[in-house]
């Protein structure tokens, strides 16, 4: 969203767009849905214009944008326990895209990894996330470290002369993974003036944060993933969801209001959600009656109005379709 106001994009106009609340930007611990994320930022790179999007938005990055994890890495003593932390952290402020260490002679390759759950992701996401790694350990050190390479899986652009100037490293497309390779070295450059004192305070912050979001996220999230694996059932309800987890309907009742979640309500966000990323992607109100597990058209039709204010067909028309 920052980078969104310093191109000066109208982001209140991009979230009715795309049927979103940008009262969910007035909390700073608000966390979204993955495909809510993808949505936003496809988007935004579609009215932006810019090719590179991902790649510039990196470029933008600061390590105040990450919150407490950045306030980590700036009081670190280097590089290496700037983004071990990182990485020890990363929970905090998402959990969309994770990295793997593969460790060589002299070098080190950090593979970006998606849950397995994750939907279809756009090129952006990787670009950006290559780029903010690389534009973080040029601003943590003051120095203009390079990575030994650069790859991602999609196709190369037209153009790849913005890859060239970004990362200044021999850059590889339709690979096997997304990844960085920067030299084994660049660990032990210092991180400009730490201060360990501030970084045992964050620390022990972070560690108290992340407690406490794998806390309230743990049912939450096994809920809804036995709601997806269920859900063109027409028998779906909490009932199923309390047998598979292997509790009473009380307990998951309890565990849920404790998360200041309400199972129906969670049931029909998720339906939600998907409908509408399913109208985007032309499947017929046929097909997406059966896979939301509706007895009929009518039904489903009468739940989505209530949702967006809008049949149907009213949405697509409005909406633009995903290829």
């Amino acid at each position: 969203m920052r980078y969104l106001d310093f191109l000066k994009i109208d982001t209140a106009k991009l979230f009715r767009s795309l049927d979103l609340n940008s009262a969910i930007l007035k909390s700073p611990d608000a966390r979204i849905p993955f495909e809510t994320y993808i949505a936003i930022e496809d988007e935004a790179a579609r009215i932006s214009g810019d090719p590179c999007f991902g790649l510039h938005m990196g470029e933008y990055i600061e390590p105040g944008h990450y919150s407490i994890i950045g306030y980590m890495m700036m009081n670190s003593r280097n590089l290496k326990q700037a983004f071990e932390r990182s990485a020890r952290y990363h929970k905090i402020i998402g959990t969309l895209i994770s990295s793997k260490i593969r460790i060589g002679l002299k070098t080190v390759k950090v593979i970006f990894t998606v849950p397995k759950n994750a939907p279809k992701m756009s090129r952006h996401c990787f670009e950006s996330v290559a780029s903010s790694m690389i534009t973080l350990i040029r601003n943590l050190t003051g120095q203009r470290v390079n990575p030994r390479e650069v790859g991602f899986a999609h196709e190369a652009p037209e153009s790849t002369a913005e890859y060239t100037r970004v990362f200044a490293s021999p850059v590889l497309f339709k690979q096997k993974h997304n990844y960085v390779v920067v030299d084994m070295s660049i660990g032990n450059i210092p991180v400009l003036q730490p201060n360990p004192r501030l970084l045992e305070y964050f620390e022990n912050y972070a560690k108290e944060y992340l407690a406490e979001i794998e806390r309230v996220d743990t049912t939450t999230r096994n809920v809804i993933r036995i709601i997806l694996a269920h859900l063109d059932s027409k028998k779906l309800n909490i009932n199923t969801v309390a047998r598979e987890m292997s509790m009473s309907v009380r307990t998951l009742q309890n565990r849920l209001k404790s998360e200041s979640i309400v199972f129906r309500e969670l049931l029909e966000q998720t339906r939600e959600q998907l409908a509408k990323k399913y109208l985007r992607e032309n499947y017929s109100i046929e097909e997406i009656t059966y896979m939301l597990g509706y007895a009929e058209t009518s039904v489903f039709s009468k739940a989505f109005k209530k949702w967006s204010g809008k049949t149907p067909k009213e949405y697509r028309v409005m909406s633009p379709t995903v290829l």
